[in-house]
């Protein structure tokens, strides 16, 4: 698979580093020399060019690729690039509708791609056979990590299901037993897919690793309520959050007002400090503003009187929001050492998110690590549904795929389709004659069934083989 990538920035890059893991190859194209400067590390072809210049494409192989990705800062030119790219392809290779060329454009302003008051649905005009606006997955994600801040990762398996990925501390009551045996002696917890201990790289459970203080261990669970569970179990624990919780959200960005949404929803009450006054008035005459639960401030989030007519300690959840990464991170600390219990941010830089994760009780969440999940799982939609990348076990991948007849797998149990596709089956979905969709534990399945939908953990480097079993 030859993969071409426009725009050599945090995202671009982050997706051309994923798919060089692969095996797959790639060329990365970017006016800026600085950014491809900053690409050298990643042994792909780089060009120096413009992703709307016939020559840049035809150096970067466009009449052997076979997705082209459009991943700069501008929306516009990300659905343009796509025309072209296609225009370009269909010219060299003499192939008029250049189905041959898959195109992704990655869209940071959600709506754009709204059916009533954007121009979506974008894929049906537009020539991007997929479209990436990763705003609802940050919202669900750390709007996730909330419900269980001590948990390490939390990331959504597909569903209703989550992975939850973190550390067993030395008084976790897991030390010394089995990862086969903790469904067994721990009523009602989830299974334990992988495993990555000290020094070692991550890989999938077999059931007899001897669980250890410091291991990292990878559980997925059909709903939030088992993250409780897992807290406790590797001797942790979180306060209880309130049926009707307080929430502060800190600035009314499109993150700020649809976390703010999220909570209101869910029966919370929510107060919003927005440092911009148009921001502020946009809110408060919007859909969401309409909630007597929401409050809407003008104010700095970083004056301490203000914060102190709020009570800002006797809030629950926190969450930083604004544009800047640092004024995000300074706040979230800020609400932290004020007592608030549950805190969180939205950061554009993964590699603040670790360093974030580094000072500890403080959540998370890259908006760009996200997009580039969500691309990675547009390039793999040949096996259609999720994908996943587990960053604190980066050996190990999620992705889902539907059981059809040409697999030959219908009829089979889960440890022989295991078997066959060298992967941990997590979770299946499956589809009843009325249409209702149960998730049903793999322990629990005696056969798989046309039609099933298969959660399955991987190695990366396994991803591969994987397609080419379920004929990809």
């Amino acid at each position: 698979m030859r993969v071409i990538i426009a725009g050599a920035g945090e995202v671009g890059r982050g997706v051309a580093s994923a798919l060089r893991q692969e095996k797959r190859s790639v060329a990365l194209i970017d006016p800026d020399p600085s950014a491809i400067n900053e690409s050298q590390y990643l042994d792909c072809l780089l060009i120096t060019g413009s992703a709307l210049s016939r020559d840049s494409l035809m150096r970067a192989g466009i009449s052997d690729a076979e997705i082209f990705i459009m991943a700069t800062n501008d929306d516009m030119i990300n659905l343009l690039g796509c025309s072209f790219a296609k225009k370009v392809y269909s010219e060299l290779v003499g192939e008029r509708n250049a189905s041959g060329l898959r195109t992704i454009a990655n869209i940071s302003d959600p709506s754009l791609d709204h059916p009533s008051r954007g121009a979506g649905p974008l894929s049906n005009w537009t020539r991007a056979d997929h479209i990436v606006t990763a705003v609802d997955e940050i919202v669900d994600q750390l709007a996730a990590s909330l419900l269980a801040p001590s948990i390490d990762e939390i990331l959504p398996l597909g569903g209703s299901s989550w992975i939850a990925s973190t550390e067993v501390t030395t008084s976790s009551a897991l030390i010394g037993t089995t990862t086969g045996e903790v469904g067994g002696i721990f009523a009602g917890m989830p299974s334990i897919y992988a495993i990555k201990k000290a020094e070692e790289k991550g890989t999938l459970c077999k059931g007899d690793e001897i669980i250890e203080p410091g291991d990292i261990l990878v559980f997925v669970s059909n709903s939030t309520d088992q993250f409780s569970q897992i807290t406790r179990s590797v001797g942790k624990s979180d306060p209880e959050l309130k049926e009707k919780a307080q929430v502060a959200v800190f600035g009314a960005s499109q993150f700020g007002v649809r976390l703010s949404d999220h909570y209101l929803r869910n029966g919370h009450s929510v107060v919003v400090i927005e440092p911009e006054l148009d921001l502020a008035n946009e809110l408060v005459g919007s859909s969401v503003g309409n909630s007597k639960r929401l409050d809407v401030i003008h104010g700095d989030p970083q004056d301490e009187d203000l914060l102190r007519e709020l009570d800002i300690h006797n809030h629950d959840i926190a969450v930083a929001a604004l544009e800047d990464d640092n004024l995000n991170i300074a706040i979230s600390m800020r609400a932290k050492d004020k007592g608030v219990q549950r805190t969180g941010l939205v950061l554009r830089d993964r590699a603040l998110v670790d360093a974030v994760h580094r000072i500890g009780s403080i959540n998370p969440v890259s908006r760009r690590q996200v997009v580039v999940t969500g691309i990675l799982k547009s390039i793999h939609m040949n096996v259609p549904g999720t994908f996943q990348v587990i960053p604190n076990v980066p050996e190990v991948i999620s992705i889902s795929a539907e059981v059809k007849e040409e697999q030959g797998m219908e009829g089979w149990s889960v440890s022989k389709v295991e078997s066959k596709l060298g992967a941990r089956v997590a979770m299946i979905d499956r589809q009843d004659f009325d249409g209702a969709i149960s998730v049903l534990d793999p322990n629990d399945v005696e056969t798989i069934l046309l039609g099933d939908r298969l959660y399955i953990l991987l190695l990366k480097e396994h991803l591969k083989k994987l397609e080419k079993s379920l004929g990809s």
